[in-house]
């Protein structure tokens, strides 16, 4: 009777392992399929903001200052002459095409802010998260609101590897240092891009068709919420920008595509 039990648990056992399995390669199968692109077009352009607008530069810290410093530039600003780097700029919906680029992505903690802020990464790749300061950190990783993985990273403790599920935007923040924020977007088609320290992007090889193409910014306003002893309890960041374009890719030719901010 007893291996009667034991073969029941050992099926219930490799069940359950092969649904686990299952629904993990559910969530990177986006139905995209990679092909030949021969005939391709590129979408290219840039993406600027008023440039007399006023922004916080600096953060202030108030914690771990011999590590940290006092304060640190605003990671999100634009430059000074008004164009944008760090926008993700991407095709939506699109079911077949060129092949991912083949790269190791890292998340480093250094300076008490993340490197890189922001970051597009293929559905299903790794990713080797550091911590090069002399003081604790934690990576909290959170999509729509809810923590898929916080985990601390004390000084000199080894590289770990964190692979992220769900397609679209991760947020990262440090609870121990709440100023640190950062980004990664998890792709599932390699038509994705970022705008360069320029603000300007661009798509190489989309097949010719109509696009739907969404610019993803995170945004640069930041306000210090202080306490009447001047401490600061919070920070809160303005809400991402996002904005959408309908485009039409002819074959072999470029397609230019210009955003602005608020």
């Amino acid at each position: 009777m007893k291996y009667f039990f034991l073969l029941i648990f050992l099926v219930s056992a490799i069940s359950s392992c092969s649904k686990k399995q299952e629904e993990q390669e559910a969530v990177y199968t986006s139905g995209y399929k990679v092909v030949a692109v021969t005939n391709g077009g590129t979408i290219k352009g840039t993406v600027k903001t008023d440039a007399s607008q006023k922004y916080l530069a600096t953060i202030e810290t108030q914690k771990d200052q011999d590590v940290c410093g006092e304060s640190h530039q605003n990671a999100g600003i634009p430059n000074a002459n008004g164009s944008v780097p760090n926008c993700i700029i991407y095709i939506e919906k699109i079911s077949e095409g060129k092949d991912f680029s083949k790269k190791e992505f890292t998340l480093d903690q250094k300076g008490c802010d993340f490197h890189p802020h922001v970051q597009v990464v293929p559905l299903g790749s790794p990713i080797i998260v550091s911590n090069s300061d002399k003081v604790i950190h934690n990576y909290h990783i959170n999509y729509n609101g809810e923590t898929v993985l916080n985990e601390a990273q004390p000084e000199g403790a080894p590289p770990r590897e964190a692979t992220l599920k769900q397609k679209g935007l991760h947020v990262i923040t440090c609870d121990v240092h709440p100023w640190m924020r950062g980004a990664i977007w998890m792709a599932d088609h390699p038509y994705y891009t970022m705008t360069d320290v320029n603000g300007a992007f661009s798509l190489s090889d989309v097949p010719p068709g109509k696009y739907k193409l969404i610019l993803w910014r995170d945004n640069w306003n930041v306000d210090q919420v202080k306490n009447g002893s001047g401490v600061i309890e919070s920070y809160k960041w303005g809400k991402d920008f996002s904005k959408e374009q309908e485009v039409v890719v002819e074959t072999g030719k470029d397609l230019v595509v210009d955003f602005t901010l608020p």
